[in-house]
């Protein structure tokens, strides 16, 4: 439900704060009082498009901000969060604003959005109706699932298992025209297949080879400056030339002086004895640098050979794969291919059997939604035809029209709601219904029959009343009232019969300070509501007569909802 409403700057409104409940909030006030701009504030928050003009005189921007607590604040939030939205634990949290600049913002949980994401959600928990274009009824897209709605859960189950069938038939749709290539084609794709997989078998590939091979074209590529530095370590730590002292023989020399004064101090034993350990480290050092010396040897036919394994790793790496590894997983890939277009006639015909029979079992099930949906339109015709006759509509014909249309998960019906609201007259489509009074009833009477099974939480009633008055202004009440039962509504009257049944009557009025006018909003006490349902039934004036009235009314009315 619509829990809170906070609007500023917008047209009339410097600022006002609106707390609803649940039941029935009605908004009364005199003509221009502001009633219908709060509701207009509401409608661009949920996503209607927006005017700078709609900004109070002198000031930069609009903001209207709207708490809403949802029934299906689960599924809500699966809707936020595929949208990239964190969702909060029981509400829904919604801002706009509107600059003098056009540089308007909408917010969902603090977090930004577009008109389109604030659209997507906000229809499944508000729904508002008026003299002008509603959310649903005047689109002739959500008929069929208004029909479905009264149809009720009874068809779940039938409609999950068509949208599983017609999901099974557009996989196989996809595979076969990926597969659909004529013989010509795929003798091509099998050459173009099998010199690919030929070409990676034929390189005898092995992991982990390309490094090793890296390596060892380094070092041969590099021979002449390895064999040359090696050499000349190992003559500088252990050469024979006479007229160049090596290393060893400098230690050597060391460890002599050392040796004969170590007597005379016990602490030099320490010295000598790691002097001896670094003469040895080195000797050994000398001889291994030595071993390794003599066993290089150039060889200019294996550095061109691996040379010539790198090249050809490398272009295949270019054409296969990152590494080997991708490269050997990416044959496998192809033969995978090869295997599939040479049983590509037996996978074809395997493919359409399934298909044949995915779409006997969808064309049997969605014939038997479509009959059990005319069936039951028919039901909803006479219900809303019943429903209307209430409303001083008693000549108006409804028509739910059925138009076959191509296979799709909600099977193959195309529904539209038809009206002829005089004898004499031609069905139109509800869009083209010239009396947005007429339209109001209709909606209004649909909302009556299917009340317990609508899952918006919200419905909001922009002056439905207009042009009704007696008997049917009584009549529409109870039927408002029992929507309320199931659902929160907010409701604009001027029908007293109307306002006497709120559980939350909003008093709308304006008054004019320093040449500015601004609207005002009171919750009225009983009291209060009283007068207002006087001022109501008697105009300007209100006597003792009108408020005597007043109470039998809120008396009727308190009964009566204990009844309904």
């Amino acid at each position: 439900m619509l829990r809170d409403l906070r609007v500023k700057n917008f047209a009339l409104i410097n600022e006002l704060e609106i707390n609803f409940s649940q039941g029935l909030n009605v908004l009364t006030g005199e003509t221009g009082a502001g009633k219908s701009i709060i509701i207009g504030a509401l409608e661009m928050l949920l996503g209607a498009r927006a005017s700078s003009e709609v900004i109070r005189n002198e000031k930069e921007s609009a903001y209207i901000e709207a708490i809403f607590v949802p029934l299906q604040i689960e599924k809500i939030n699966k809707i936020l969060l595929q949208s990239g939205i964190e969702p909060e634990d029981d509400i829904i949290l919604l801002t706009r604003e509107i600059n003098l600049s056009g540089r308007n913002q909408s917010r969902i949980n603090g977090q930004l959005a577009t008109l389109g994401m604030v659209r997507k959600i906000s229809q499944n928990f508000v729904d508002i109706h008026g003299q002008h274009k509603h959310q649903s009824l005047l689109n002739k897209q959500l008929h069929l699932q208004s029909l479905d709605n009264y149809i009720n859960d009874n068809i779940n189950n039938l409609k999950e298992d068509i949208k599983t069938n017609f999901i099974k038939i557009k996989d196989i749709d996809n595979r076969l025209d990926n597969m659909g290539i004529d013989e010509k084609e795929k003798t091509r794709q099998l050459d173009l297949l099998n010199h690919q997989i030929n070409e990676i078998e034929n390189a005898e590939l092995k992991t982990g080879e390309y490094a090793n091979l890296k390596a060892e074209y380094n070092k041969l590529n590099n021979m002449e400056q390895i064999y040359t530095v090696t050499g000349s370590i190992h003559e500088k730590i252990n050469g024979e030339d006479y007229n160049n002292t090596s290393v060893l023989d400098t230690l050597g020399n060391l460890m002599s002086e050392l040796k004969g004064i170590k007597q005379y101090d016990s602490g030099l034993q320490n010295f000598y004895d790691n002097l001896e350990n670094v003469f040895y480290q080195l000797q050994d050092l000398a001889f291994e640098i030595n071993n390794y010396h003599q066993t290089l040897e150039y060889d200019q036919k294996s550095l061109v050979k691996i040379e010539n394994r790198i090249n050809l790793i490398n272009d295949l790496k270019r054409k296969y794969g990152e590494n080997i590894s991708e490269i050997l997983s990416y044959k496998d890939t192809l033969q995978k291919r090869v295997n599939e277009l040479s049983s590509q006639d037996e996978i074809i015909k395997e493919l359409n059997k399934k298909k044949k029979k995915f779409e006997s079992d969808y064309y049997r099930l969605a014939k038997q939604l479509s009959n059990l949906r005319k069936k039951r339109a028919k039901e909803l015709e006479r219900s809303i035809i019943n429903e209307l006759k209430d409303l001083a509509m008693g000549n108006t014909l409804f028509k739910v029209k059925f138009k076959e249309k191509p296979a799709s998960e909600n099977g193959i019906d195309s529904v539209e709601f038809l009206i002829r609201p005089n004898p004499g007259e031609e069905l139109k489509q509800l869009i083209n219904v010239a009396s947005g009074g007429e339209l109001s009833r209709i909606m209004l009477a649909l909302k009556t029959i299917i009340a317990d099974i609508d899952k918006v939480d919200t419905l909001i009633f922009d002056e439905v009343d207009k042009g009704v008055g007696g008997k049917t202004a009584q009549k529409m009440a109870e039927k408002i009232v029992k929507i309320s039962k199931k659902r929160q509504v907010i409701c604009i009257t001027h029908l007293p019969q109307i306002a006497s049944m709120s559980d939350n009557h909003f008093f709308i009025s304006k008054e004019t300070i320093d040449s500015k006018t601004y609207t005002k909003i009171n919750n009225l006490r009983r009291i209060d509501k009283k007068h207002e349902l006087a001022r109501m039934l008697g105009g300007v004036e209100m006597t003792e007569t009108t408020i005597q009235h007043a109470e039998e009314m809120l008396k009727m009315a308190e009964s009566m909802k204990e009844k309904l």
